[in-house]
């Protein structure tokens, strides 16, 4: 095994208390570059005076074989108000993406860099001039679990059913160890709803259809409304227009 054209190797120096025992030789060596499911044989040699006096090297020894592991992650992206995958419209929608790792050494630091893409374009989804980022810095306390990704942005001048890719790299000390970036993946997609609202209209001195005329009328109007974020102010503005149609039923105004 070479990294960076060398061989891996290592030694120990120890002077036994008894004629039978162990002891440890430990390697060092960056496997960053060492492809996926790469089996490493450890060879020793045993000597003494610069003597060789016992060894073992047999590449078959399954009790001296280890296997590299790349890090590995799945994603999945939900709205952040309500945990569905509609991202209600708001100038500050929320989109938490779990992000499940393997493979990662308890301990030490980790980044995710997260990037929301346009399904529709395949691009990066631009909100103003700027594209829409989420980042995590994260140590792990076991090499798999789970965490999360959030994303901020205003959605308000999003296209109602526009599909929201999310993008996922994992990266440690510079180096990108792990990346989910599949723009048909359903897991990773979520879907800018628009709010909607539908009015029932009656007079409001005795709930039917008909205004009676009057210095002091009342006319009551029963907004029903889907897509709204719970907890959040909202405005209702009404106007009341007048109808006008022709001799033939036609509505002309």
């Amino acid at each position: 095994l070479e990294v960076d054209g060398k061989p891996v190797t290592a030694d120990t120096t120890f002077t036994p208390e008894k004629a039978d025992g162990k002891v440890d030789v430990v390697f060092h060596f960056n496997s960053l570059t060492i492809p996926h499911d790469t089996e490493i044989v450890a060879f020793e040699s045993l000597e003494k005076n610069g003597v060789e006096i016992a060894a073992h090297a047999d590449i078959k020894d399954k009790a001296q074989t280890v296997t590299v592991k790349h890090p590995f992650i799945t994603t999945s992206a939900l709205d952040g108000i309500d945990g569905d995958k509609d991202v209600v419209v708001d100038d500050e929608a929320t989109v938490i993406d779990t992000v499940e790792y393997k493979n990662l050494v308890p301990g030490k630091e980790y980044t995710l860099n997260g990037k929301l893409y346009s399904k529709s374009t395949g691009k990066p989804l631009m909100v103003g001039d700027k594209p829409v980022t989420g980042q995590t810095v994260f140590t792990p306390e076991k090499a798999d679990g789970k965490v999360e990704v959030t994303f901020t942005f205003d959605s308000r001048d999003l296209e109602d059913k526009t599909d929201i890719v999310v993008f996922e790299s994992l990266v440690r000390s510079g180096t990108e160890l792990a990346s989910h970036a599949d723009i048909d993946d359903k897991n990773q997609t979520v879907t800018v709803t628009h709010p909607e609202i539908g009015t029932t209209a009656v007079d409001g001195a005795d709930g039917d259809k008909n205004v009676i005329t009057d210095d002091t009328t009342e006319v009551i109007d029963t907004v029903e409304y889907t897509g709204l974020i719970p907890g959040k102010e909202y405005t209702l503005k009404g106007t009341l227009h007048v109808k006008v149609t022709d001799e033939e039923g036609n509505v002309t105004e």
